[in-house]
C-alpha cells in the first residue's frame, strides 16, 4: 500500500503520462498574456511560439501561490498520510518558500499528515529525475522519510544542462547565468547554461558555441566526462524543437549504456523562460 506521495511544479517537465503512472500531483505555473493569466498549458502553444518568435508583448509568468499549494496537500492527503514537495530550484523561484509556507498552514488543516518540502536544486529535465525517483520509490510503498532522502540524494547527483539559441529569453527572467553582455539581443550564441546542486541551484554560464550542432557535442562531452563509463540516467525537455530532442536521445543512446531516458516537451511557462528551440538534458551517472 502506498504510504506517501509527491507533488511538484510544472516546470519539471513531467509528462501526463508519467505523472499518472507514478501518481504524481502536478501544480501548474501561471503565464500571463496581455494583462490576463493563464494556468500552464492552457494557452495555445502555436500562438505562444508566434509571440516569442516575434520578440513582441513577452509574456510574463508568476509561480504557483500558497493557497494552491495548500489546496495540493488536501487532494494528497485523501489518499496518503505522507506528501513529498518537490520544488524547483529556489534560487529561481519562491516555488519553494510558498510549499513551506502551506506546509505550516497544513499543520492546522491537516494535523494527521506528515509534509515534507525538497528543493530539487534544478529544474525541467534535471527536477523530472528527481521526482521520478521519489515518486518510483513511493509507488514501492516506501515510507515519506524514504521517499524524502531519495529524492534529497537525488538532487545531489543529477546535473542539468540547458542548450537554448539564445541568452535573451533566459536574460529576461533575470537567470543569464552571469553574462548579461550577450543576454541583452536576440541573436543565437547556442550557449551551454548548468545548473544543479554543484552551482547552487543557479545557472551557470558555460560556454557559447556557433551552432547548434557544436553546442550539443560540447554537451555530449560534459556528460562523458561527468558520467564516464556508468550507466546513464537521463531525461530530455525541449520546447518546440522534437526532431532535435530526439536526434539528442539518439546520440546518447548509442554512446552510453542507459538505464532510462525521457524525452517529455517542457510547459509553456518553461518555453517563456526558454525560448524557442531550447533543449535541457538532466543526467546522473548509476552508482
Amino acid at each position: 500500500m502506498q504510504k506517501a506521495m509527491v507533488i511538484t511544479d510544472s516546470l519539471s517537465a513531467i509528462s501526463p503520462e508519467l505523472a499518472k503512472e507514478y501518481d504524481v500531483i502536478v501544480l501548474p505555473y501561471h503565464i500571463v498574456i496581455d494583462g490576463r493569466s493563464y494556468l500552464d498549458d492552457t494557452y495555445n502553444r502555436g500562438d505562444l511560439f508566434a509571440r516569442l518568435k516575434s520578440y513582441q508583448n513577452l509574456p510574463t509568468h508568476s509561480a504557483c501561490t500558497n493557497g494552491e499549494i495548500l489546496e495540493a496537500y488536501k487532494r494528497a492527503s485523501q489518499k496518503v498520510k505522507g506528501i513529498l514537495f518537490i520544488a524547483l530550484s529556489s534560487s529561481m523561484s519562491a516555488d519553494y518558500n510558498a510549499a513551506l509556507q502551506a506546509k505550516e498552514t497544513a499543520k492546522q488543516e491537516l494535523p494527521d499528515i506528515a509534509i515534507e518540502v525538497v528543493d530539487s536544486r534544478s529544474v525541467l529535465a534535471g527536477e523530472l529525475l528527481i521526482v521520478l525517483a521519489a515518486a518510483k520509490a513511493a509507488k514501492e510503498g516506501k515510507s515519506l522519510s524514504e521517499v524524502t532522502e531519495i529524492a534529497r540524494q537525488a538532487a545531489q547527483k543529477v546535473s542539468l544542462i540547458n542548450v537554448p539559441e539564445t541568452l535573451f529569453f533566459f536574460e529576461r527572467s533575470g537567470r543569464s547565468g552571469g553574462e548579461p553582455t550577450i543576454a541583452k539581443a536576440p541573436i543565437p550564441i547556442y550557449p551551454l547554461l548548468e545548473m544543479d546542486a554543484s552551482t547552487g541551484g543557479i545557472g551557470k554560464f558555460i560556454s557559447k558555441n556557433r551552432t547548434k550542432g557544436k553546442a550539443v557535442e560540447a554537451l555530449l562531452e560534459i556528460v562523458k566526462g561527468k558520467c564516464g563509463n556508468k550507466k546513464l540516467h537521463a531525461a530530455i525537455s525541449y520546447t518546440n524543437n522534437p526532431e532535435e530532442a530526439e536526434a539528442l536521445k539518439n546520440k546518447l543512446a548509442s554512446e552510453f549504456e542507459v538505464g532510462e531516458l525521457h524525452v517529455t516537451p517542457c510547459s509553456l511557462m518553461a518555453c517563456v523562460v526558454c525560448g524557442p528551440n531550447c533543449l535541457t538534458l538532466g543526467f546522473y551517472g548509476e552508482d
